[in-house]
């Protein structure tokens, strides 16, 4: 015999004496507007949100919360069909972006107390109005992103119900474990941690371990992509991470996943204390997955773009007396780390710079330490002497020279023909950002940084290669006419000791990165953005071999030109032997390494006559120092490069150069189908 099931009572007992709709918050409202809230009692359950005595929800309330939620989406249901009834009512309600007060003004959001309930608001209404509330008629919450309106029947309604936070904060590991990966990110001396200040990093830590759950959601974004960052870049140079967060793929796959998870949940698009610099630091995250070039990080990063312009990161915190001096200081250098990744990035990829000079006037940030400011600094200490290093040292270098650099790759984009005069006023303002770079960073034989730290020859390693490849880029277009028009001849020039003097450092860096080497503990370095500096320079190299065998000036006598047109070859070979011994761990670096072969097969090619032509396309040719390459027929290009045939064409006829062909196939567009949110998150964002 089937048991009959008994009704649960879920309404309090005035409520149900009088046959009331309860809204079953205790005291309801009904027994609020009557001052009857000291006899408002329930049986049974109890009213919505109890719990029981040992602080663990009880099975009773489980069943009410999933009452709960089917009701909410049978009202969601309804309140879909009131709108499409409502929009054809020329004075329907829009969102509500204000509060009204009984006399008819208008309150600015900021005077509305924090999670105004509409409960209390009809506490102030007459009695002879309906005895029957709405069902859960929604609240206005203002935070630090200003007031919302949450309907009760809308599906956000779901994610405040206190679920959302507690799964978020499941994926951190213990407190000792995360302190240490934490630890790790500080001393990790990654140019973008300059977006942290560590003093007030610490404080923000520390209190949210002392209260987890009141920690905002984009802030523990924040966090995991701090220790997503780290993770990363320790496991790209095997060092050793606490065994606690298990494999090291893993792992990171999964911070990952989380960092996504905690910027949907926040709403990213929307600003937002923190949202800026968590989105930022997810961007580095799919940077630092892979050592190739990822179009993904591009369309990331103009998305973060987009929200700094909306949050005002844009204007200079000077001329907004309400920003306090160390948050200003702290979005300048927000700003100006987003202003150089924006140019690299988007030079790699193809695509023209998301920021343009004249939509900002932020000034650089002040060449100041993290300990001489604070939130509760007054006015911001005097910029120290270009001479004294200091946490900011390093960008506010870069930053002379990555203006000058995003100006060059505008060229590239530009459909308004320019001068060669102002190509020369160009290199005038390179050479003279050059002279800027604070002298510790300036680039010096190796031999003279045994003193040095690692991670301060890299930076000189990269400021000097930045300026280097600036140099290539603006002058490689006049290479194809320098045997026709001498006026060019500089640029030639330029374009030669720039390219020896990228691969040269590349063959110094190769070298220091192997086991003993000065920079072995950073042996990530190079990455994604190096590798197309030196396949250019490669080129351009080739290119002067290819329209002048000897490698030398007119005049030069037969010693000179032997010499000149041997280091010139070795130069390349060295690279291409750098590339074969990385091409099986980086995409980019294979693709690298086919197109040298082929660039040297076509060297080798240009000293054989007609006949001897056929016959050595049967076989490979031998380098000068007795190296041979795969056979690879140099006219034509094996399936997997098949872009690569540009190559062979530039080499063909350098005097038809065509270097946005030449970027087009050499730029990478990995990863167009990877979802940037990860596989399982919320909301993800598929390209």
């Amino acid at each position: 015999m089937e048991k009959k099931r008994t009704r649960v009572q879920l309404s309090c007992t005035a409520c149900r004496a009088r046959k009331l709709k309860c809204c079953r918050t205790h005291p309801c409202t009904n027994c609020l507007k009557r001052n009857e809230a000291g006899t408002c009692t329930f049986v049974g359950r109890g009213p919505r949100g109890k719990i029981s005595s040992n602080g663990r929800t009880s099975p009773a309330h489980v069943q009410d919360r999933l009452q709960h939620l089917e009701n909410l989406i049978l009202s969601f249901t309804q309140q879909q069909q009131q709108q499409q009834q409502q929009q054809e009512k020329p004075d329907s309600v829009g969102e509500h972006q204000q509060v009204i007060n009984n006399g008819g003004q208008i309150t600015p959001a900021s005077s509305v107390p924090p999670s105004l309930s509409f409960g209390e608001v009809q506490q102030a209404q007459k009695e002879g109005e309906s005895e029957t509330p709405p069902p859960d008629p929604g609240r206005l919450v203002v935070g630090e992103t200003g007031m919302r309106y949450i309907d009760g029947a809308h599906w956000t309604a779901i994610l405040e119900e206190e679920m959302t936070m507690d799964e978020l904060l499941d994926g951190l590991p213990a407190r000792p474990v995360v302190d240490r990966v934490v630890a790790m990110f500080v001393s990790l001396n990654e140019p973008t941690t300059v977006m942290v200040h560590f003093p007030t990093f610490q404080k923000q830590y520390n209190q949210f371990w002392s209260r987890p759950k009141g920690a905002s959601i984009s802030w523990l974004a924040l966090l995991y992509a701090a220790l997503t960052i780290t993770m990363s870049v320790y496991m790209r140079t095997g060092e050793p991470l606490p065994a606690e967060f298990g494999e090291a793929t893993e792992a990171v796959q999964r911070l990952r996943h989380l960092t996504a998870q905690c910027l949907v949940q926040s709403n990213y698009t929307v600003p937002g204390r923190f949202k800026v610099e968590a989105l930022f630091f997810y961007t580095m995250c799919e940077f630092f997955r892979s050592e190739d070039a990822q179009v993904g990080v591009s369309f990331l990063l103009n998305m973060t773009i987009r929200l700094a312009m909306r949050s005002g990161y844009h204007r200079d915190p000077q001329q907004f007396p309400n920003i306090s001096p160390f948050e200003g200081e702290m979005r300048r250098r927000v700003w100006a780390i987003m202003r150089q990744l924006d140019v690299l990035i988007s030079f790699q990829v193809g695509v023209p710079r998301g920021i343009q000079d004249w939509q900002q006037d932020v000034e650089p940030p002040r060449n100041i330490s993290d300990e001489e400011f604070g939130e509760s600094t007054v006015e911001l200490p005097p910029s120290r002497p270009e001479t004294e290093l200091t946490t900011t040292s390093y960008i506010r270098g870069k930053s002379r020279l990555m203006a000058i650099f995003g100006k060059i790759s505008d060229l590239a984009y530009s459909r308004d023909p320019m001068t060669y005069d102002e190509i020369l006023a160009l290199d005038r303002q390179l050479e003279e950002a050059r002279d800027l770079v604070p002298h510790a960073f300036k680039i010096r034989p190796l031999d003279q940084c045994f003193v040095d730290s690692s991670y301060l020859i890299l930076r000189r390693y990269t400021l000097e290669l930045l300026y280097q490849k600036a140099r290539c880029v603006l002058h490689r277009r006049y290479l194809g006419e320098v045997h026709t028009n001498p006026r060019y001849a500089y640029s030639r020039w330029v374009c030669m000791s720039a390219s020896k003097e990228i691969l040269r450092h590349q063959a110094d860096i190769y070298h220091e990165t192997q086991p003993g080497g000065l920079l072995y503990r950073d042996r990530q370095f190079p990455n994604s953005l190096q590798t197309a500096d030196y396949l250019l320079a490669a080129m351009i190299i080739c290119l002067d071999l290819s329209q002048n065998p000897t490698g030398t000036p007119p005049g030069s006598t037969d010693e000179d030109v032997i010499r000149g047109r041997e280091e010139l070859l070795s130069t390349i070979e060295t690279s291409h032997r750098i590339f074969e011994q990385q091409r099986r761990r980086s995409a980019d670096a294979q693709k690298a390494y086919a197109a040298l072969t082929i660039m040297l097969r076509r060297l080798k090619a240009q000293k054989l006559d007609s006949e001897q032509l056929a016959s050595a396309q049967q076989q490979p040719y031998g380098s000068s120092n007795g190296q041979s390459y795969p056979v690879v027929d140099p006219m034509g290009i094996t399936p997997e490069y098949q872009s690569l045939d540009v190559i062979g064409e530039m080499l063909d006829a350098p005097t038809n150069l065509d270097w946005n062909l030449w970027d087009q196939h050499m730029q990478s567009v990995a990863d167009m189908g990877v979802g940037l949110w990860g596989d399982n998150v919320p909301g993800s964002v598929n390209i």
